[in-house]
């Protein structure tokens, strides 16, 4: 989030969210505040989950905005442009460990998949193991869906 100000030449009365137009903003604001009289107005904006643009921008439509002598505001203020990305473009790594890794024949050990974050369809058919010499027995994550277990029967 960041805090987003509209400043005025002079106090106004009037400002009120349906006076913000969000239309290129991808994003929404939270409540208006000002502590010096209406001269400048502040809000909190929430960005867009999953967006990458360049090219949004935030307008005042002044004609709901008067000043002291009652006069409204005319046509629409607008910011300068800003960029969203809110993607998560961070993929899930993992690490493989085997509680034994020192097999012989008649022996089975837990192979652990750990990954960095919770992951969700993963299952035997993303597991490779053409150089393993062995089969890999049902994967059981944990509550948080980090870490994966299986027991490996060596061949």
């Amino acid at each position: 989030t960041t805090t987003v100000t509209f400043h005025f030449s002079e106090s106004v009365t009037g400002f009120a969210s349906d006076d913000i137009v969000l239309t290129d903003a991808n994003g929404t604001l939270g409540a208006l505040n000002s502590t010096d009289g209406g001269r400048t107005w502040s809000a909190v904006f929430t960005p867009t989950p999953n967006v990458n643009d360049s090219s949004n921008t935030i307008s005042v439509n002044l004609a709901g905005v008067t000043n002291a002598a009652g006069r409204a505001g005319v046509g629409h203020s607008r910011s300068a442009n800003y960029s969203v990305d809110t993607r998560d473009t961070s993929a899930p790594t993992a690490t493989i460990t085997l509680a034994d890794t020192a097999l012989t024949a008649g022996e089975t050990t837990t192979v652990s998949i750990r990954f960095n974050e919770p992951v969700t369809g993963f299952d035997a058919s993303d597991v490779v193991l053409t150089d393993a010499n062995g089969t890999l027995g049902a994967l059981t994550p944990n509550a948080e869906r980090t870490l994966w277990t299986a027991t490996f029967t060596p061949t």
